[in-house]
């Protein structure tokens, strides 16, 4: 077996999914001689991975565990109940990123067709799309989001509605112009790429332009953009706030299973993983929610998310189904 066959196998044990025949897989496994050597060697390329760094007391335990429970019938004393969850938290921090099968956000595209004429379209929390317009353009589709056009579309103008965030390139024509209606906005572009996030339940609209140019306006002001800059309209001061952009990256960070987060608080980063990982994050505080974090994360799953954060902050995460609860540690 290659080493990624090891690694699914791992994640089915920790999730309790493993069958009998993989249990006996692995048992043969970690009774060879020397396969702790080859363990940890397979935790480093986990971690590399997730794009983390973890103490070698987490590998200690996952070893420790693994050992312990193989050999074990499948039905657990009430006593081991009480402490496997936390065994498999860190557990499964770890191995889901790299498991290729785990219906994610990364990497999974779905899309849900509403109607034709006028076309709308929209796309699962969790999930992401993308798609050809009638003239050419490329749309990428964020979580949560919804596009649609009428059947004007592109005959003088090329006009779309958007509630979400997308990603676009713009087929060029200069006899049409090209203009994404969202929140109060209009945002004009010609031949551009560029990135627009405006979810009707935030409190902006952002624009961030990678090449080309771009007009984002109001009903009473507008503001023109250069590649390398975005626009944040406040929309309860109908407000435009310019700046340059520090990261590239930031642009369609989404696009390349990423995510950036620089001083953003822990409500505003709830907001966004309960639109990508399609959950609901509870906050046993509401001091919690205004912690602020900044880091770059890829390729993660939510509860590698949540660990990487809880590296900075003394915070406890519980993930209860569709449900994820946040607390402050005590120790």
């Amino acid at each position: 077996m290659e080493q990624h066959d090891y690694i699914v196998l791992l994640e089915k044990f920790f999730k309790k999914e493993a069958s009998s025949e993989e249990r006996r897989i692995l048992i043969e496994w970690i009774r060879k001689p020397g396969i702790r050597n080859e363990f940890n060697l397979l935790c480093e390329q986990m971690w590399k991975e997730a794009a983390v760094e973890i103490d070698k007391t987490v590998e200690e335990e996952m070893w420790n565990h693994l050992q312990r429970n193989l050999d074990e019938p499948k039905m657990l004393s009430p006593k081991r109940r009480r402490w496997q969850p936390i065994i498999y938290k860190v557990a499964a921090t770890i191995l889901l990123p790299v498991c290729l099968g785990l219906a994610t956000y990364f990497g999974v595209e779905h899309i849900n067709k509403v109607s034709q004429d006028p076309f709308m379209m929209a796309v699962d929390y969790g999930q992401k799309a993308n798609l050809t317009l009638p003239d050419g353009t490329k749309v990428w589709l964020n979580s949560a989001t919804h596009l649609s056009y009428d059947a004007e579309y592109n005959k003088s103008d090329r006009k779309i509605y958007l509630d979400g965030e997308a990603y676009f390139e713009v087929a060029k024509n200069k006899e049409k112009r090209f203009i994404v209606c969202c929140n109060d906005l209009e945002i004009e572009a010609l031949g551009t790429t560029f990135d627009v996030k405006g979810y009707r339940d935030d409190h902006s609209v952002t624009t961030l332009l990678a090449e080309g140019s771009v007009r984002v306006s109001n009903k009473t002001d507008a503001t023109l953009l250069k590649p390398g800059e975005k626009v944040e309209y406040h929309k309860n001061k109908q407000t435009f706030t310019k700046s340059v952009i520090s990261d590239m990256r930031e642009i369609d960070f989404w696009r390349n299973n990423m995510l950036i987060f620089n001083s953003s608080s822990l409500a505003e980063i709830a907001t966004t993983l309960e639109r990508m990982y399609g959950v609901k994050v509870v906050f046993d505080s509401e001091k919690l929610k205004n912690v602020l974090f900044s880091g770059t994360i890829r390729n993660s799953s939510l509860h590698n998310v949540f660990y990487i954060i809880s590296l900075t902050y003394p915070l406890t995460y519980e993930l209860e189904g569709d449900t994820v609860r946040i607390g402050r540690s005590i120790n």
